[in-house]
């Protein structure tokens, strides 16, 4: 049987598939790893507002919408991970053998006052120094384990009350700002009618979802927005500023040597042996939940964005237009407010957008999207980016 060639994407998906190539070639940028985000509300002055936008795990798209998916946050997932692993008694008895293990629970059970769990490693070391110096290291280090994920599992916990405490990354609001004030403008030119559309080479293999109209909320299929992406369509934005901003989740709560082992084993252990969450759950490749995570954010400040199009709206959709565009235009969607301003004129009939932000609050424009694996596996410099 031939094979069946894909439909055509709908206009918008083409212009925002060709919008989407002409960033990667501005930035620069990897195909292998970059996602746009919209829309880009500047942020709020406040570490918890920038660890907001670290904290997700982005879905299976050149573009993440994040008002209209409802996407994990990467904590709850790899909190649920942790949670679903054991360190079991035998691992201790493996290490020691167990006519020891048996010796060292019945010192134990003598000990007035019991000893708290995070001092048994100490506790077992002195003990079998004396006596069985020849596994005092090896029980020791399984002691530790078991503790330690019992104490990460109990601190993981403690962030999921009511209401539930954010996560932590490394790094927060001022010194973004102060490595935005450091670094170089930039500026996005593209033509629709010169840019290739062909995203096909992409992380995604092409798959380009749930992004707007042409204003923030508009319908990608209505006439409005179909007349503008049928056009040819110009933006010549100028950021003031462009950094690539490095996600580290903050070590007090977050062990990758954990996860790691729960990724790249599926029994127990380390998986508890009958968990609420299996291996598939969490990591597979139909509907795992951490399948991806966001090794870096696109972040600009001071943005100037004009759009032309060749299309000749009638005055109906120009009123339509000139309403809807405090609510941010493509291709940014940075709404009207904190410093923003979104303005639609026309000259007979062919529109002309502008789209201005002040410094002070950046924008979230984009981010280097990385698959589990290589999330694990990888260093601390950003994919085609900067290592702060």
């Amino acid at each position: 049987m031939p094979t069946v060639p894909p439909s055509p994407p709908d206009p918008m998906a083409e212009l925002q598939n060709r919008w989407y190539n002409a960033v990667l070639k501005n930035l620069p940028a990897s195909p292998s790893t970059t996602q746009l985000i919209q829309p880009a509300p500047p942020l709020e002055p406040s570490d918890t507002a920038l660890w907001a936008r670290e904290n997700t795990v982005p879905p299976a798209s050149l573009t993440f919408n994040w008002q209209a998916v409802e996407s994990a946050l990467f904590f709850d997932e790899y909190a649920a991970v942790i949670q679903a692993l054991s360190v079991p008694e035998s691992t201790l008895v493996t290490a020691i053998g167990s006519g020891v293990h048996q010796e060292w629970l019945k010192y134990l059970k003598g000990l007035t006052p019991q000893p708290d769990e995070d001092r048994l490693p100490d506790v077992f070391y002195a003990w079998a120094m004396t006596y069985h110096p020849d596994v005092a290291n090896e029980g020791a280090s399984a002691l530790r384990d078991i503790v330690r994920l019992k104490a990460l599992q109990r601190l993981l916990h403690s962030y999921q009350g009511s209401p539930p405490k954010p996560a932590e990354y490394l790094g927060g609001s001022r010194e973004l700002l102060s490595m935005l004030s450091n670094s170089l403008s930039t500026t996005i030119s593209f033509d629709s009618a010169t840019t290739s559309g062909d995203v096909s080479g992409t992380w995604t293999r092409g798959v380009n979802k749930d992004f707007s109209g042409l204003w923030a909320g508009a319908d990608r299929l209505d006439a409005t927005t179909t007349r503008f992406a049928r056009s040819v369509v110009t933006v010549e934005a100028e950021l003031g500023a462009y950094a690539v901003w490095t996600v580290n989740p903050d070590p007090r709560w977050y062990d990758s040597s954990r996860l790691h082992e729960a990724y790249t084993k599926h029994s127990s252990p380390p998986w508890a042996s009958d968990p609420q969450l299996h291996w598939d759950m969490a990591f597979g490749e139909k509907s795992g939940r951490l399948q991806r995570a966001i090794g870096s954010l696109l972040i600009v400040e001071r943005l100037s964005s004009v759009v032309t199009s060749d299309a000749a709206f009638p005055s109906d959709d120009q009123q339509v237009i000139k309403a809807n565009a405090a609510a941010g235009l493509w291709p940014f969607f940075v709404p009207t407010g904190d410093g923003v301003t979104n303005k639609a004129d026309f000259d007979n009939g062919k529109p002309r957008l502008e789209t201005t932000a002040s410094g002070g609050k950046p924008l979230v424009i984009g981010a280097h999207v990385l698959p589990i694996a290589r999330y694990l596996g990888g260093s601390s410099t950003a994919p085609g980016g900067i290592d702060r």
